[in-house]
């Protein structure tokens, strides 16, 4: 399959979004994706689509040993988007198979917190991810986070306990952890 034009690709967001509208359920969706930084800071969707979205993710997925400064700069681009409420796995490490990478921390949670956006704890048992000495540093810092499983079928909803565990270890308490708040309050986050 070749790659997708930037009008298809609006096309898909926006039709998912109307998807989301039609569904009847007790239960509230958001319309969410998570997105790839490119090595430049750029995000991999294009502008028009953001409008369709109710927040989105960032991540890192390529380009891991770009050095300190580069880095943040990059994710510092990034996290600048609209709509961005959430850095997914901000260390980008594989336990056993990739480090993690080089960044300032300090200037990322500051961001962050100015800008009202989480801190993913991934509680993949192959991420990890933000490793407890840095979910420590953050809550020090006055971050938020939102613990989630990276599941990519329902068998791996089990690992949840283990983004409990690291939070717990890194200090957060529950007031830290987004998807602790009631529905309000989660829609107020996502809005703000």
């Amino acid at each position: 399959m070749g790659k997708l034009s930037t009008e298809e690709i609006v096309k898909i967001v926006k039709s998912k979004a109307e998807a989301i509208k039609k569904i009847k359920s007790p239960v509230h969706l958001f319309n969410s994706l998570e997105i790839d930084i490119q090595p430049d800071g750029s995000l991999a969707l294009p502008d028009e689509a953001f409008q369709y979205l109710d927040m989105c993710i960032v991540s890192i997925h390529s380009s891991f040993t770009q050095s300190r400064e580069a880095m943040t700069k990059r994710i510092l681009k990034a996290l600048s988007y609209p709509k961005v409420k959430l850095m997914g796995h901000p260390t980008g490490r594989l336990l056993g198979k990739r480090e993690e990478i080089e960044a300032d921390w300090d200037a990322i949670f500051a961001f962050c917190k100015e800008k009202n956006i989480a801190l993913e704890i991934n509680s993949s048992h192959e991420r990890l991810d933000l490793p407890e000495g840095l979910v420590k540093r953050a809550v020090e810092n006055g971050n938020s986070f939102v613990i989630d499983t990276d599941s990519h079928a329902a068998s791996h909803m089990d690992s949840m306990q283990y983004g409990i565990y690291v939070a717990r270890r890194g200090w957060a308490e529950k007031s830290d952890i987004i998807n602790t708040y009631p529905l309000d309050h989660v829609i107020k986050w996502i809005k703000g």
